[in-house]
This record gives structure tokens, C-alpha cells and sequence, in this order.
């Protein structure tokens, strides 16, 4: 999914709708020639032509942005909440806020209200900076519980918790604290890596096929952190930790693992669906805007394919949610390449006989590599030999090996790409 024009970046909530599957996204409709003006744009996967805009900044405390969120069922009710985003005199003044979503199907993309009760939250609360944002919210017992990304006075990222009884009076609870006595590691250096600041959380439960049990997953996005090897190589990461939430304690039962190990990944949405969960992120990162898709055709950025999301031994393992084409569309995906990946095995994507894009297993680990005019450019991950899939759709790429999802985008003459496999 790319956006009408414009820029696209965090996918902020989504939900299924009489078997639809609705998606709001970051949209700034201004990129890149006019002033910054973020709002929220909305589709449907059954009505993909129906991309409009949610809002845009149109009150005193979202005067700079509306930011990212989510989005909640509450029987009939369908709510949206965001960050409202504003700055006087140098200070960011962050707010959460909620939407009504009326008729969300209907062909001009429904109705949206902003309640009069906004903001519903006003402010960080006491140890925080202005980077406190992006609400993502779900039933915890009796009630609800709302997970914000944060920046303590410290600079360290953290995890805000709130709980309401009605979705509109919320309560500070506390902030996250995490044991590891008994965490085993996972993919990363890091048990609970800091960095400077934390985004995009989502707390979901899901049962893990392996044991029968049910675990809580936190996914995501720590700012600053070092790269170490092969680990945190983009410029922001997005990763996940397993274990069991006791009041304000997370202990950890399995260490961090980065979610994607692609070029482009971040900021991803998570819906649970009972015992699993459907993932969505975006193909892109901050800061990197400078793509050949803003001068030839006025946009930037993706979002992934609609992942279906389960969790085994505590490792998520990610497939797309709708099935493949057997062989390369006009319509939908550009071309599907599969293979099983052995040592001396290499998946390739070709354009006019030019590799683009290979994959291949060596010394117990799946390797991606990006070929460009100015080089290539490798990711890589442990993993066992088995086998791969290749989703080439324009610009994007995901490959899925096993418990592994790696995105990427490639520019370079992409308009007509074919698969081969050697």
C-alpha cells in the first residue's frame, strides 16, 4: 500500500470491519513542497481506491501534528486515538485524543469526529519529555490499558502505561519495569535495549503454539542504539521482547529479537485475533525521504504486506495473511518466487537479466543482499536452511524465511521484474 501523494509513514491503527481490513496510516499530503501538516489517511483492503484522509491539524492541541495511534472496538463503537502534537515556545506540548469512526466502509471512507473531551490526556506527566506519543490500547481484564512511547527527563526510552474503565478517563498506572532473572536471550546483544527513546509500542497477549500457554509480547521501536555486528544496523530499530506483565513488571522469558531484518522496517501495528495477530509496518525510516518516487510520481514510502502473526518457543514467525498467486499478475503482486535456500542455493529477482536483489543461506545464516549502481548492501540472520519466499510489488520486496521477515525497497529500474531461481 503506498499513499495517494504525499508522505507515508507509521501505520496507526487497524481493525476488521463486516470482513474488511481497514488501515489508517501517517500521511502528510503537503510533501514535499508545502508545510508540514501530518495527519492521518485511511483504507480498506476490499476498497484500496478509498484512500482519503482521516484529519489533519485542526485544533489548539494538535496544531502540529496529529501523530500516531491506534485503533479500538468497543462493541459498535469504532475509536481512534492519536497524539496530538504542539509547540510553544520551543516546548512540545504532547496530548492523546480519540476519533469517532462512523461507516467506515462506505465508499468516500466514512465519518470522523473528534471528541469534545479532547485532549483526553493533556500532557506528559512528571519525568517525561515532550516525546511521549503513539497510544495503542487493548482490553486488559475489566479494563483498559494504553501503552505510550516515551522519553523519560533522562533521555532514556521507556513505556507509559494508562488504564480507563470507558476509553475516555485515563489514569497514569506507571511505567514499565522489566526483570530478566529468568530471561533467555533472544536473536539481539541486548536482553532490553534502552536507547534514547521508545515508539511505537504494542503490548499484545498471544498463545504460543509450542507450549500451549499464553504469553505477552511487547514490540518496539528503540532510538539510538549502536550497531553491534550484524544487529541494529538501520539508523532505528524495531524489535520485540516475550514474557508475562505482573501490574507495572514485564518479566522477560525471552530477550530481544529485531522483528525485520530488512533495509526498510519500522513502527509496525499489531491486531490481535485471539491467540495470534495480524502485523502491519512501514517500508521506510526516519528521515529517509529521499527516494526516485517523490520527483517521478509525488509520494514516498510503503507499508508491508498484512502479516499473519503467531508466536512459537517465543519467536513470532510471520507469513503474509492473504494467499499468494501461484505465478507473477498484471493485477497485485508483481512477481512470487519461491525456493528452498541450501548453502550453495540463491534465490535471485532479476530486471533485464540484472540481479537486483539475491538471497541465499551460508554458514547458518539467510542472507539479503540489495544490488545498486553504487554498490551492494547485505542484511543478514541466523537461520536454519528451508525455505524462502520472494514478494516483488513495484518498489517493495519481502522476503519470509521460516520465523524471518526481511523488506526491502529497490528503485532502479523496477518496473518489470521477473524471478529466477538458480
Amino acid at each position: 500500500m503506498t499513499p495517494p501523494f504525499g508522505r507515508l509513514n507509521d501505520p496507526n491503527g487497524i481493525f476488521i470491519e463486516d470482513d474488511s481490513l481497514h488501515i489508517f496510516y501517517q500521511h502528510d499530503p503537503a510533501f514535499p513542497e508545502g508545510q508540514k501538516r501530518t495527519g492521518w489517511g485511511h483504507a480498506s483492503v476490499s476498497t484500496r481506491e478509498a484512500q482519503v484522509p482521516l484529519h489533519h491539524p485542526d485544533a489548539d492541541y494538535d496544531a502540529h501534528g496529529c501523530y500516531s495511534g491506534g485503533a479500538v472496538k468497543d462493541g459498535d463503537d469504532i475509536w481512534l486515538f492519536y497524539t496530538g502534537n504542539l509547540k510553544v515556545d520551543g516546548r512540545r506540548i504532547p496530548s492523546q485524543n480519540r476519533v469517532h469512526a462512523s461507516v467506515p466502509n462506505h465508499p468516500m471512507g466514512g465519518t470522523y469526529r473528534k471528541d469534545a473531551a479532547n485532549p483526553l490526556i493533556p500532557d506528559a506527566p512528571e519525568g517525561f519529555t515532550g516525546h511521549f506519543r503513539d497510544p495503542h490500547i487493548v482490553r486488559d481484564g475489566e479494563r483498559w490499558r494504553m501503552v505510550l512511547g516515551a522519553q523519560t527527563t533522562e533521555e532514556s526510552g521507556a513505556i507509559a502505561v494508562y488504564h480507563s474503565d470507558d476509553l475516555k478517563s485515563w489514569e497514569f498506572t506507571g511505567v514499565l519495569e522489566f526483570d530478566v532473572t529468568n530471561a533467555q536471550p533472544g536473536l539481539s546483544p541486548d536482553l532490553v535495549p534502552r536507547g534514547y527513546m521508545w515508539e511505537c509500542p504494542n503490548l499484545i497477549s498471544m498463545l504460543d503454539h509450542s507450549d500451549g500457554r499464553t504469553y505477552d509480547v511487547l514490540v518496539y521501536c528503540p532510538q539510538g542504539l549502536a550497531q553491534q555486528d550484524e544487529h541494529y544496523v538501520s539508523s532505528d530499530q524495531c524489535g520485540y521482547i516475550v514474557g508475562r506483565l505482573e501490574g507495572s513488571t514485564f518479566h522477560v522469558t525471552r530477550g530481544f529479537t529485531e522483528l525485520d531484518y530488512g533495509f526498510e522496517f519500522y513502527a509496525p501495528q499489531l491486531l490481535s485475533t485471539g491467540d495470534d495477530a495480524i502485523t502491519i509496518g512501514w517500508m521506510g525510516l526516519p528521515a529517509q525521504d529521499d527516494n526516485p518516487t517523490v520527483d517521478a510520481e509525488g509520494w514516498v514510502h510503503a507499508l508491508t504486506l498484512p502479516r499473519r502473526t503467531t508466536l512459537h518457543n517465543g519467536v513470532l514467525h510471520q507469513v503474509p495473511l492473504f494467499p499468494l498467486p501461484d505465478k507473477p499478475q498484471t493485477q497485485g503482486f508483481g512477481a512470487v518466487a519461491t525456493a528452498t535456500c541450501e548453502h550453495d542455493e540463491t534465490l535471485s529477482l532479476v530486471d533485464a537479466a540484472t540481479p537486483r536483489l539475491s538471497t541465499w543461506h551460508a554458514e547458518g545464516k539467510l542472507l539479503i543482499r540489495r544490488h545498486l549502481p553504487t554498490g551492494d548492501e547485505t542484511r543478514s540472520v541466523v537461520c536454519a536452511p528451508g525455505e524462502i519466499t520472494a514478494i516483488a510489488d513495484g518498489c517493495a520486496v519481502e522476503v519470509f524465511s521460516q520465523s524471518f521477515a526481511l523488506s526491502v525497497q529497490i528503485f532502479e529500474e523496477w518496473q518489470n521484474w521477473t524471478t529466477e531461481t538458480t
